[in-house]
Parts: C-alpha cells; sequence; structure tokens
C-alpha cells in the first residue's frame, strides 16, 4: 500500500486528484496548505505527495524545501509538483 498526500488549496482540485487516485485503488489524505502537509509528514510517513506550488500560509517550495531539511533522505517522499 502505497502512502499518497494530495497538497491542494483548491477544493475542486482536491477532489479530482483523490477521485482520479481511488479509481486507480488508492487512497490518499488531503492537505490544503503547506504547514498542514507539515504536520502530516510529522505524524506519518507518505511515498508520494502531489504537491500544489502556490498555497496560503506556506507555498509547496516552502514545504518542499522543510521537507528536505528535516526528514533523512532514507524516508522522503517522492514529491510531484502541480500548479
Amino acid at each position: 500500500k502505497k502512502n499518497i498526500l494530495v497538497a491542494e488549496d483548491n477544493m475542486t482540485n482536491q477532489q479530482v486528484l483523490t477521485g482520479f487516485l481511488s479509481r486507480l485503488g488508492y487512497t490518499c489524505d488531503v492537505a490544503a496548505n503547506g504547514l498542514e502537509v507539515m504536520e502530516k509528514v510529522k505524524l506519518q510517513r507518505y511515498d508520494l505527495i502531489l504537491m500544489d506550488c502556490y498555497m496560503p500560509e506556506m507555498d509547496g517550495f516552502e514545504a518542499k524545501r522543510m521537507i528536505h531539511e528535516t526528514l533523512h533522505k532514507s524516508i522522503r517522499p517522492r514529491i510531484v509538483a502541480l500548479t
């Protein structure tokens, strides 16, 4: 089972992404901004983060930077940028 996090502030985009992943057989968590991403990666290990680049409070660029600074290389998720 892959742990996937969808980091997207737009609710419609959240629904599209989670619906698409669900049809492929995946379940995922959702974060609406970079601060939520950081809270979630502290609590759970993710294999993949689909990260919106432009979100309120903390954008995807800063969240990615923080993930790389705080998580060891061996447990860092793959991060795919969305715009």
